[in-house]
């Protein structure tokens, strides 16, 4: 801290010797004359100020040196300190943000004021506090539903694609699942209103029932890597087949290898 004031008293004490010197060089009238300077501020300095408490909220000034260079051998301004003032909690923000502002315009201001220590406008980049994300204060997604097969009373008005279908005695994905699962994927990150998609697979007369399940985890897994947050996903379990007969006397159809996606929380429902 010390060796940060020092330099100021010297970059202070050189621009002093310089603004003597410019109030007593050929032409000066007696005085700076520093009122049409502009040109190029270079930071030399961040510190934290002080702290302001505004009961209840605690703030900290940043203050940062700069230093007009001279061009051209003309007399420059002397250095100046610009201070910014933001809540306490942003203070290392606040300094890192200043710190990246190394060399940035400025100008004497309008009127001057003191001819031989003017005040300077600078632009520097206004400083913005992030924003601090608002924490959902209960469940969100598909936490929403308390039990797994529970849905909203009323149906969600969107019809996501598919169904996806698969191959007999497989869960692999295939090109047309893969394209379904792109235009499934899309329609769920554009609207934030769909906060749960639920995921029920089917397997046919004769194939391992367990199938259903790995079918609709495949889904899942295709949706998450699509960009689809896990917490907007689930599986429902499937039901195990009702046959009138043996298994092995029911048809195999296409349509009992399916996966299904449909929205059960939508739009903040609970």
């Amino acid at each position: 801290m010390r060796r940060w004031h020092s330099w100021v008293e010297r970059a202070s004490f050189a621009a002093l010797m310089s603004a003597l010197a410019s109030c007593n060089g050929p032409g000066a009238g007696g005085g700076c004359h520093y009122e049409s300077w502009s040109g190029t501020c270079t930071l030399r300095g961040v510190q934290t100020e002080k702290i302001v408490e505004r009961f209840p909220q605690s703030f900290v000034v940043v203050a940062a040196t700069y230093e007009p260079l001279s061009k051209g051998g003309e007399f420059s301004p002397p250095p100046f300190t610009k201070r910014v003032m933001a809540p306490a909690e942003d203070e290392v923000d606040l300094t890192e943000f200043m710190k990246k502002q190394t060399a940035v315009p400025c100008s004497v201001a309008n009127p001057a004021g003191d001819a031989c220590a003017p005040k300077m406008d600078i632009q520097v980049a206004e400083y913005v506090p992030p924003q601090t994300p608002v924490t959902p204060s209960g469940p969100v997604g598909c936490a929403k539903i308390e039990r797994e097969g529970d849905a909203l009373s009323t149906p969600a008005p969107v019809k996501l694609p598919g169904p996806f279908q698969f191959d007999a005695d497989s869960s692999a994905e295939t090109a047309d699942i893969k394209s379904l699962a792109d235009a499934a994927a899309q329609m769920i990150l554009r609207d934030p209103k769909i906060e749960c998609v639920a995921i029920k697979g089917q397997s046919a007369p004769g194939e391992p029932f367990p199938l259903a399940n790995e079918r609709a985890q495949t889904i899942r897994h295709l949706l998450e890597a699509r960009g689809i947050d896990h917490t907007k996903v689930i599986v429902f379990e499937a039901t195990a087949p009702t046959y009138t007969g043996s298994p092995d006397e029911q048809l195999n159809l296409a349509e009992h290898r399916r996966v299904h996606l449909s929205v059960v929380v939508y739009g903040g429902g609970t």
